[in-house]
């Protein structure tokens, strides 16, 4: 992920640099707040950050005919799991509680158990967090909207 933010990095850094804490703390927490929406906008529309859509869930018969059509991850984009951070060094989005286990599970594509009780299946990966190049030109902006202030 640092590899895709290094031309932002290498071109701003010096005049980040330059601001006081305070003002780094709110360009870093204006940032991650423009990045919660968008990331979480794509989590609801089942888009990974290049565009494509995620892998279909299994068919679930017995779910359809009670609650019809579920959304995958349709609570997981939520403010009160997906939350953003910022920090004068840094700012962080990320999932909290069980829903950093449920989405490092299909980040990544590893394998978990269905329900408590039940058989281990190997999910496919479904990048939920990551950088689409809107976003990036979307931190740009604000970068440069904040030193122009």
């Amino acid at each position: 992920m640092t590899t895709e933010l290094q031309p932002i990095i290498d071109r701003l850094d010096a005049l980040i640099a330059n601001l006081n804490t305070t003002e780094r703390r709110r360009l870093a927490v204006e940032i991650a707040r423009s990045l919660r929406g968008s990331q979480a906008k794509r989590i609801r529309e089942n888009k990974s950050p290049s565009g494509t859509n995620f892998e279909a869930k299994k068919p679930q018969p017995q779910l359809r005919k009670r609650q019809g059509n579920l959304r995958m991850f349709s609570k997981l984009q939520r403010s009160s799991w997906l939350k953003s951070k910022g920090s004068p060094e840094s700012a962080s989005l990320g999932f909290v509680g069980f829903a950093s286990t449920i989405a490092r599970v299909h980040q990544y594509g590893l394998r978990d158990r269905v329900n408590k009780n039940g058989t281990q299946y190997k999910y496919p990966e479904r990048e939920l967090l990551g950088f689409a190049a809107s976003e990036l030109e979307t931190v740009e902006t604000i970068i440069i909207r904040h030193l122009a202030k």
